[in-house]
């Protein structure tokens, strides 16, 4: 016999990297790529013991104020005609050039010995003629996914959302991360039978698959060591799916249905196939997972050619942080209009999967408003899923003796009762007193009050509820709203807002309070919270349409970094001698060593490129590719060798040189092997990261975003 279902609660008395395969340094060897002059943010120190150290040059994760505009580097070294010609210096210098090389990091730039010169170049400009484009924000999330979208001049910069879904007449904001597929056997190809609410409230079936939570397929952790590293309970697939596909398929039926609605309130005058997408992405993924998400986007259709000759499609697919897009929220927000230029405020954007927090400072007026990121932003896996996952582990620990009410119906409908509910209008010690009601589904068993089974019901006293489900959730979150106070100057800020679903949850609205209510003036969460991000993603392309970007510069999170062989200098035959080796040339060089393009915590211009300068030595006109390998750290040190800290291969570019006139040149001015310098550019934007090859008159000669080739435009 089926029990009704419901709960109720009563009162108890109770850089670029270069393949190593392929590095030397510029001698005439047989082949390889070598990087020339490389760029890296850490100057030399000499320690007591008499070794040369290196050491940042960043002094600290806070960029100077105002927010300087890089200015190019005009001394690049000529390349190097002889393997005795090339070094690093490491001599100290005065204290001078010291000054210079702190003034040049801060403006994302690095002279220092280790690493490649790099230069800051604007990137292009977005045209002004554009204010009648259509801005569309897809904040796809963990649990659930939002459409917003506005126009300049045809909705007059309104932002908008879909409110109306399959599967119900109400209105929502938000629609469930959703799909049942039917696949009646494995040789069979899985098909779509609904997303969405359809898909949330459907019974399963023999043949069916309900997937849900396929966002965190992205996660860094999960991409580097597979699903057996996520904290969260991933999905069953259906034969012959890959979690991309997964991907693809839910943001192909939202897409569709999205543009229906859309193209339903504006008219026809509504330009869908040459909008700008925003979609949002969790602080804490890395490039890979940025370009997955950008691959799977690119494959359900969201931006596509809307003419011919329309070379530049792809790139109206913008990927940003979700704590950027509701920095941007909440900066139109009337409780933010207590803050005046110069001062800063944090974001915690608390969703269902993750949350980020990141600090961000306002520039200029709120008439012509800017905001920059004050610090390297974080997030973790601790959403409002994981209340769930571990209010599942309370049952099945408090009903171990119990197992007529362990079968998958019965803990689905407990976990329905706590995230309809109790999981949002708990108090914490306030309902410590307090047993929490729910009504088990299935009815026939014994009583057992001593684990408070009665009469069909299961009843929980509030402080287990706080012990065991939200406090060691909820800690995390204030553990990472504390890491991102402690980088500010002097540990504090004027304002921490609040945005996400979580943010919803009274429990953790007053912990926060608590804990930050004596260092942080303004504590605020705004009454639509939990489209905080849609809407500032939405606005975010609005922003661009108009040529105009609101978040002005960004903080690089991580450091990026490429692995090289250099000449071998005395430190190396003391501290690495296993690593020195001598190449064709008879000269002596050091392998796995690092040189890094960019260090966490650097200060980026939104779009700034660092140019990183290189040789590779070709045996011939053919010999025109090369592999570049970029890897990334999360160490706020800075690292001389790969033994040192751990380091992760973010990515692989397959670099074409035969674009480059200078490569042409020296092929039919060579009687035998040759030297091609060429740059490599690093964009870093938001969550993307992208390379570009570039010729000596800086133009691009080939484009790549993460896991793809650099090939001819």
């Amino acid at each position: 016999m089926k029990g009704f279902f419901k709960r109720s609660k009563t009162p108890a008395s109770s850089s670029v990297s270069l393949d190593t395969s392929s590095i030397s340094p510029p001698v005439p060897t047989k082949g390889g790529v070598v990087p020339y002059q490389a760029q890296s943010p850490i100057r030399s120190t000499t320690s007591p013991d008499g070794l040369v150290r290196p050491r940042p040059t960043y002094p600290s994760p806070q960029p100077a104020a105002p927010y300087p505009t890089p200015s190019p580097s005009s001394h690049l070294h000529s390349p190097p005609v002889t393997g005795a010609e090339v070094h690093r210096s490491l001599s100290l210098g005065s204290q001078h050039q010291h000054q210079q090389q702190q003034a040049m990091a801060l403006n994302g730039q690095s002279g220092n010995e280790y690493g490649a010169r790099s230069q800051a170049v604007n990137a292009d400009q977005v045209p002004a003629d554009n204010e009648g484009k259509l801005a569309i924000g897809v904040d796809f999330g963990t649990t659930f996914t939002g459409v917003a979208y506005g126009s300049n001049r045809l909705m007059q910069g309104q932002v908008r959302q879909i409110l109306s879904w399959p599967g119900s007449f109400e209105t929502y904001r938000k629609v469930p991360s959703c799909i049942l597929y039917a696949q009646r056997s494995p040789s069979e190809p899985a098909q779509i039978l609904a997303w969405g609410l359809e898909a949330k409230s459907a019974a399963i079936q023999e043949g069916m698959y309900k997937v849900e939570w396929f966002k965190l397929f992205l996660e860094p952790n999960v991409l580097r060591d597979g699903r057996s590293s996520s904290s969260a309970r991933l999905p069953d697939l259906p034969y012959g799916k890959e979690p991309i596909d997964v991907i693809v398929d839910f943001l192909s039926v939202l897409w569709q249905y999205a543009k229906a609605r859309i193209t339903e309130e504006i008219g026809s005058v509504a330009d869908l196939e040459a909008a700008d997408v925003m979609l949002t992405v969790p602080a804490a993924w890395d490039a890979a997972g940025c370009d997955l998400m950008r691959t799977a986007a690119i494959r359900a259709g969201l931006v596509q050619s809307s003419r011919g000759g329309d070379k530049n499609w792809r790139d109206r697919l913008r990927i940003i942080t979700e704590p950027e897009a509701a920095a941007i929220h909440a900066s139109t927000l009337s409780t933010l209009h207590k803050l005046r230029a110069s001062q800063s405020f944090i974001i915690c954007d608390a969703g269902g999967g993750t949350v980020d927090t990141a600090v961000y400072k306002l520039i200029g007026q709120l008439s012509a408003l800017e905001i920059a990121e004050m610090c390297a932003r974080s997030g973790a896996s601790c959403g409002s899923l994981f209340l769930d996952i571990r209010f599942e582990a309370l049952i099945k620990h408090i009903l171990r003796d119990h197992p007529t009410h362990l079968d998958q119906a019965s803990l689905a409908a407990f976990r329905h009762a706590f995230a309809e509910t109790d999981k949002l209008t708990y108090h914490g010690a306030d309902d410590d007193d307090t047993l929490f009601r729910f009504n088990c589904f299935n009815i026939e068993d014994p009583h057992d009050p001593s684990i408070g089974l009665e009469y069909g019901e299961l009843a929980i006293p509030g402080a287990v509820l706080r012990r065991d489900v939200f406090d060691p959730v909820i800690n995390q979150v204030l553990e990472l709203i504390e890491v991102q106070l402690s980088k500010t100057p002097e540990k504090r800020v004027n304002a921490l807002i609040l945005v996400g679903g979580f943010a919803a949850s009274e429990y953790l609205f007053t912990r926060v309070q608590q804990v930050f209510g004596e260092r942080v003036p303004l504590i605020a969460r705004p009454q639509d919270c939990d489209v905080a991000t849609l809407q500032g993603a939405a606005r975010y392309g609005l922003g661009l349409s108009g040529g105009k970007a609101a978040v002005s510069s960004v903080i690089s999170p991580r450091s990026y970094i490429m692995k090289v062989k250099l000449p071998a200098e005395p430190v190396d035959q003391y501290q690495r001698p296993g690593f020195i080796s001598v190449n064709d040339a008879g000269i002596e060089v050091c392998e796995n060593r690092l040189s890094y393009l960019v260090a966490k915590g650097a200060v980026l211009r939104k779009g700034q490129r660092l140019k990183s300068r290189f040789c590779k030595f070709s045996r011939g006109p053919t010999d025109c590719l090369f592999t570049a390998i970029l890897y990334v750290s999360d160490a706020d040190k800075i690292f001389r060798y790969t033994d040192e800290g751990e380091t992760y291969e973010l990515c692989r570019w397959t670099v074409d040189l035969s674009p480059l006139p200078t490569f042409h040149y020296n092929a039919q001015n060579s009687t035998g092997g040759f030297y091609t310098e060429f740059d490599l550019g690093l964009e870093l934007d938001s969550a993307e990261v992208r390379g570009v090859l570039l010729n000596d008159e800086g133009d691009e000669c080939g484009r790549a975003s993460e896991l793809l080739n650099i090939l001819p435009d």
